[in-house]
């Protein structure tokens, strides 16, 4: 369900970059998000899967990527001016050991990492055959995951769209999100061939979901049990997200390069919504860029 593929020519200085960067310890590079669903005017997002820490800048940085996964990280590279008038190719990557991202796909409460990998990315480098099995059994276990604490809060029957665009929705608010409310359609809508196979596959495998042959109704068995404690667990991951979103721009603070102009830049971007820093804000964003992103909460540029 996942793709490897080759990396655009544009984006590979980017590649080239991080694989200088963490030499022997780079265990695979995937890319996922808006870039696969063709924007071309957003900042990459990639997903650096190391063997250990050692390659990080500091010691320090290693134990907040162990306390809270994963660290993020902003490379740029010059484009040829003559091409592209001398703009600069941009990207962030969050970077966490192989082991924690596949322990994340399976035993991880919140959604944070299950959401994202359940849905299309693709593998822009693997450094040998274990890791390319690994990753497999990870994106798989991610979309199992996805769909196993998504059914319980489903009605009695439904299509693979209302399944997947409701598990998108419920996942978007357990983080602070600056996208609109029906990301979760445009994102099905983009790709619904995948997203039914992999709602198919799990059908035959899972006994809580079944269908008749070539019925696009699904029909749902989860317990009683289990969808009274869905409505709990869902409200408990938003609050955790909302935390954790928080505690994850405080640490974005230490490792990324010029994070308030990038997080004003993407809240802009889905909502429209800008608000200018003050220079003092941009200089020290940790202390003093509090109130300009609580008057932008007020405004409703994220939720």
């Amino acid at each position: 369900m996942h793709t490897e593929s080759q990396a655009d020519s544009s984006i590979q200085p980017l590649i080239e970059e991080i694989r200088h960067k963490h030499g022997g310890a780079l265990l695979a590079i995937l890319v996922y998000g808006s870039w696969l669903r063709g924007k071309r005017d957003t900042m990459l997002d990639f997903y650096v899967l190391v063997e250990n820490y050692k390659t990080l800048d500091s010691a320090w940085q290693g134990w907040m990527c162990r306390l809270l996964p994963p660290n993020v990280y902003h490379i740029h590279h010059k484009r040829d001016e003559v091409k592209s008038a001398g703009q600069e190719l941009r990207a962030k990557y969050a970077l966490l050991t192989l082991k924690r991202f596949r322990e994340a796909m399976q035993h991880d409460f919140h959604s944070y990492f299950w959401a994202r990998f359940a849905q299309p990315c693709e593998i822009l480098y693997v450094r040998d055959e274990a890791t390319r099995a690994g990753l497999s059994e990870a994106m798989k276990q991610a979309a199992s995951t996805f769909l196993r604490r998504v059914l319980p809060s489903m009605g009695d029957s439904f299509s693979s769209e209302e399944l997947w665009t409701r598990g998108l929705a419920l996942t978007y608010q357990c983080e602070l999100r600056t996208e609109s409310s029906n990301r979760g359609e445009s994102i099905y809508a983009f790709d619904p061939g995948y997203y039914d196979a992999v709602t198919a596959v799990f059908a035959q495998q899972n006994a809580s979901l079944s269908r008749a042959e070539d019925d696009p109704v699904y029909y749902n068995h989860s317990s009683g049990f289990s969808r009274k404690l869905s409505s709990l667990n869902w409200w408990l991951r938003r609050v955790q997200g909302k935390m954790l979103s928080a505690l994850r721009l405080v640490k974005a603070a230490f490792t990324f390069n010029e994070p308030l102009e990038y997080l004003l830049w993407k809240i802009e971007r889905h909502s429209g919504i800008y608000i200018e820093p003050t220079a003092r804000q941009l200089r020290h964003p940790l202390l003093f860029a509090w109130p300009l992103l609580w008057k932008l909460y007020r405004q409703g540029a994220f939720r």
